[in-house]
């Protein structure tokens, strides 16, 4: 293994050296190969944090009473900044897939709404991903799938108490 990985093995703190080598090295390349995956391969016609976007904003008014989401609604619901999402709205917009009006309760607030276009190369993006993603999960058994869940949920769990630790 090169590059970091390489680098933690030649620690002698590295916990990852208490467990026989070619456990870490299947983690370490599968993390590799999961990093070096490219959203962009499966959607179409936008990018992954449009897609997010959209799916967000498509999703809010069915949760929430058929009201459209806000702008810092939307912000809110992916933890991102209010001026990240705004500039992916602007591009949306330019797309035609979301239309932007003011909150008639609250004029200093921005109401999102999806078109029918953007609906449309929504389900289109979610057909793709549908089928990417069973065909990923088609070769497991459930029981795997279960314990994958139960694994990936622990270790973002401690990735997440580790990153929150050191702010």
């Amino acid at each position: 293994m090169f590059g970091l990985f390489g680098m933690l093995w030649k620690r002698k703190d590295f916990i990852g050296n208490s467990f026989p080598p070619e456990v870490c090295e299947k983690i370490f390349k599968g993390m590799h190969v999961l990093g070096r995956i490219n959203p962009a391969s499966v959607i179409n016609g936008m990018t992954a944090s449009e897609f997010s976007v959209v799916c967000c904003a498509a999703d809010y008014p069915e949760k929430h009473g058929e009201l459209t989401a806000t702008v810092a609604e939307i912000a809110a619901e992916m933890s991102v900044s209010v001026p990240a999402v705004s500039r992916t709205l602007r591009s949306l917009q330019e797309k035609g897939f979301i239309t932007r009006q003011v909150d008639e309760n609250d004029r200093r607030s921005i109401r999102v709404e999806v078109t029918p276009e953007g609906k449309e190369i929504l389900e289109e993006n979610l057909q793709r991903i549908t089928i990417a993603t069973n065909r990923i999960m088609s070769v497991f058994t459930e029981d795997e799938i279960r314990t994958i869940a139960e694994l990936y949920g622990k270790f973002a769990a401690a990735m997440e108490r580790q990153i929150n630790s050191d702010q």
